[in-house]
């Protein structure tokens, strides 16, 4: 019989338990009477020789390979019958487990979403921002136009991409509206590797002086002035009172340093803005994809010497001349990541204090629990046994705390996110996903073993006690402290490592 059937019909396996028993009496005791035992007395020889009955009993059920999990079963049955009798006490410690893991929930819940999950982008590891830094002004977000056409032609590592800001008044269809732009080059989207949900991105010779005005539009303005319609690709769209033909429908959450509705053709620009053909104005921002075969440290030496090249033939306005790549998912996290990781120590030594708390009512209970463990001890029960028990109770406790925990932090993570004071980057993908709710798991079991270690440790064996409760605070009290020290050690070299300036390891290449 499997290890299932065995946990599901376990009346069923005590009855066959006791009738084997039974029939070894019984062979045992017709042996003795064949050897001339009177009945009685061969009966009674019968089961000295087994031995008691109780004792065979349990070494029977050990043998099944099952009986950590009986255990287990019985000791969480036990324990809610003990929370369901002390209503007060299990309504306390769960509030106060609550709140602590929920806190720390939705820290996580932002950190795994701002900081830890890669950029819904194929291969993101491979997008790389451009940065210059000059002489004059250090360094700036922004490349010029020119500049940026001439490291377009020349790299081989980076295949490069420009948009900027822009914005104007929709006329039609519907109702007139100002709407956010981005005026974008023709490689953005297969840059980024993305594709329209209808219709296409730019080509190159729409990209250029003297072309037909097109447009991509937002998932947003498509549901919202056409209706979602598929048919929509190649009507009219009139935008600050020019007419474009729509040509592609963006992906749905699609953005570039915040939402846009219209995106049309970055070199069009050039017969209304002068900044085009000025070496000096840097305005468009520069995202590019590693080639295949090329890695970050060839696409920096090659932005090095481009760098050294333009600063040479154009002296007035690029002496002095650095490119720095950077990931770009750094580049949208920007600065904010030691804020998450710094403010999630913060809520885990919150409940770091309430496991400690916890663990001070758990004590005071056990004080009224000293006679009944006694009498356990008094009946056989180990000292593991009893403290496996005081475990289970508090894994209960914590995993009960851990559910009230995740729907404290699925009803919290969006105000939380909402009032965060600026800006926070990559706002919009915060949720709780399977990784948070692992995490989630996983926190309320290790507060449930902190706080249970404390009555644990102080089970009595043979009528004596263990660890005095002011021994057991303090130990409760010290391995968080030693916990939170080390990870704040670990914390501040990475951080240290983390702000060396690449302008200084570029200039040192």
């Amino acid at each position: 019989m499997n290890w299932w059937k065995r946990l599901s019909r376990p009346s069923q396996m005590e009855a066959q338990l006791e009738k084997e028993l039974s029939f070894h009496v019984e062979q045992h005791t017709s042996q003795l009477v064949a050897h001339g035992r009177a009945p009685d007395e061969a009966r009674r020889q019968a089961r000295l020789a087994l031995g008691g009955p109780e004792q065979v009993k349990e070494k029977c059920r050990d043998a099944r390979g099952t009986r950590w999990l009986e255990d287990l079963l019985q000791d969480t049955r036990y324990a809610l019958r003990t929370f369901r009798q002390k209503p007060g006490f299990t309504l306390v410690a769960l509030l106060i487990l609550s709140l602590g893991i929920g806190a720390t929930t939705v820290m996580f819940a932002v950190i795994n979403s701002v900081l830890l999950r890669p950029l819904s982008y194929p291969e993101p590891d491979r997008l790389v921002t451009l940065r210059i830094f000059t002489e004059q002004f250090g360094e700036l977000w922004g490349f010029s136009n020119l500049d940026f056409g001439d490291a377009k032609r020349e790299s081989q590592t980076l295949a490069l991409a420009a948009w900027t800001y822009g914005g104007g008044t929709i006329s039609e269809p519907g109702e007139p509206e100002y709407v956010n732009g981005r005026q974008i080059s023709a490689e953005l989207f297969s840059t980024l590797g993305i594709a329209p949900v209808q219709g296409r991105a730019f080509r190159p010779d729409e990209d250029r002086v003297g072309a037909p005005p097109v447009a991509i539009i937002s998932y947003g303005l498509w549901q919202r002035d056409f209706g979602g319609d598929p048919s929509s690709i190649g009507r009219s769209l009139v935008y600050e009172g020019k007419p474009y033909t729509v040509v592609g429908i963006a992906p749905a959450g699609f953005q570039l340093d915040g939402d846009a509705d219209v995106f049309t053709p970055l070199e069009q620009r050039q017969s209304t803005d002068p900044r085009m053909q000025n070496r000096s104005a840097r305005f468009l921002r520069v995202m590019a994809r590693l080639q295949p075969g090329f890695g970050l440290a060839e696409g920096r030496a090659e932005l090095a010497l481009i760098a050294r090249h333009l600063a040479g033939e154009y002296p007035k306005s690029d002496a002095g001349l650095s490119m720095i790549a950077y990931p770009l998912q750094k580049e949208l996290v920007g600065d904010v990541g030691s804020t998450l990781w710094l403010l999630l120590c913060a809520v885990g030594l919150v409940l770091l204090i309430a496991c400690v708390n916890i663990a001070s009512l758990l004590l005071a209970r056990a004080v009224s629990r000293e006679r009944e463990l006694a009498m356990r001890v008094a009946l056989g029960a180990g000292r593991s046994r009893l403290a496996r028990q005081c475990l289970t109770e508090s894994a209960m406790l914590g995993l009960g705390g851990g559910v009230l925990g995740v729907v404290l932090a699925f009803v919290s993570v969006h105000p939380f996110v909402a009032f965060w004071p600026g800006s926070l980057p990559r706002a919009e993908e915060v949720h709780l996903d399977w990784r948070v709710l692992v995490f989630a798991v996983s926190a309320s079991l290790l507060s449930g073993f902190l706080f249970g270690l404390a009555p644990a440790l102080r089970v009595p064996v043979h009528g004596v006690e263990g660890m005095r409760p002011a021994d057991v605070a303090t130990f409760a009290i010290t391995i968080p402290v030693l916990v939170t020290a080390a990870l704040f050690a670990s914390f501040v070299p990475a951080r240290r490592a983390s702000q060396v300036d690449p302008v200084s390891a570029l200039r040192q290449q």
